[in-house]
């Protein structure tokens, strides 16, 4: 066994799809590689990224647009200064569905209208916006709103300050019952997307590379746990520990939903290049500045999978 006094800080979105990190850590998984790991849920991709770069966290569970906006020194924080980052594992392949109030029946209804973002110059930002422009919405028609995570978000649709929201899975199905409901986009801007990755700062992965490679043992045990139907009642437990607020009966659905066919999680969390080339040009469309397109300028995968 490794040294048991490592301490890794883990700053991560509370949803489905970390629900490993609670198995992982319920299981000891943590504990037999020598680690404890301290979970924060934040609210923003900003108080996240931030904490991050400022050291205050060593690990982030984030969009991977986050990755190379605070490692370019392109973030929506003023005066931040840029700190190389690197991408170590994979995480959740979210398909987040853009829920919509009742009253809207088709993309056209957003014309002129207040859309809740987590922040204003964010990768899943660019891709709804891609997606706005591909049903007839270019920018400027609609209006972006920054209200931060995704309980914000959906808080800001259910009371009326904005009219829709990409939001997890979960919350698509709180809502449903008071008629709201997602809009289907065609083309699919989740064909193909590296959405959601671990990463770190470059400098304190390459000091101890060893401390992150236990890390993501220990996580990919969680999820070949969170992924067993035998260990389904253990998964809705977790759930409900995870995301405070869910009741159990619907996290044993969202339980089957995570070790069914199309789970959001894999055994291998690969991190798709292809995947987060398609990040880069994203952001490149909707940016507004340099244009990027190396994935390998931020991705260590020694621990973890890569594929094209």
């Amino acid at each position: 066994m490794t040294d048991a006094s490592r301490t890794l800080s883990a700053c991560i979105f509370a949803n489905a799809g970390t629900v490993p990190l609670e198995i992982a850590a319920r299981r000891g998984y943590f504990a037999a590689e020598g680690l404890a790991v301290d979970v924060d849920a934040t609210p923003s991709s900003v108080h996240q990224m931030t904490g991050l770069v400022e050291g205050r966290y060593d690990i982030a569970a984030t969009a991977v647009d986050n990755v190379v906006a605070y490692a370019e020194g392109v973030s929506p924080v003023a005066g931040l200064a840029p700190v190389p980052l690197v991408v170590f594992l994979g995480s959740a392949t979210y398909r987040l569905p853009f829920v919509v109030r009742p009253e809207v029946a088709g993309f056209d209804d957003l014309r002129g209208k207040t859309i809740a973002v987590d922040a204003l110059s964010t990768g899943f930002a660019f891709l709804l916006r891609g997606m706005l422009e591909d049903n007839g919405l270019p920018p400027g028609s609609y209006d972006f709103q920054s209200f931060g995570a995704p309980q914000q978000r959906w808080e800001a649709v259910r009371d009326g300050k904005a009219v829709g929201a990409l939001l997890n899975d979960h919350f698509a199905a709180i809502a449903a019952p008071d008629g709201f409901h997602v809009l289907e986009s065609d083309p699919d801007p989740w064909a193909g997307y590296q959405g959601n990755a671990f990463c770190a700062r470059r400098d304190r992965f390459d000091d101890d590379p060893e401390t992150f490679g236990a890390f993501s043992r220990a996580f990919l045990r969680g999820v070949a746990a969170t992924l067993d139907p035998a260990n389904r009642q253990e998964v809705a437990e977790a759930l409900t520990a995870h995301l405070p607020g869910l009741p159990l009966e619907r996290a044993l659905d969202v339980a089957a939903g995570l070790q069914g066919p199309a789970s959001i999680l894999s055994r291998e969390m690969p991190v798709s290049v292809s995947g987060f080339a398609k990040v880069l040009d994203l952001r490149s469309r909707y940016g507004g500045g340099a244009t990027y397109s190396d994935p390998g300028k931020y991705l260590d995968m020694r621990f973890g999978t890569e594929t094209a």
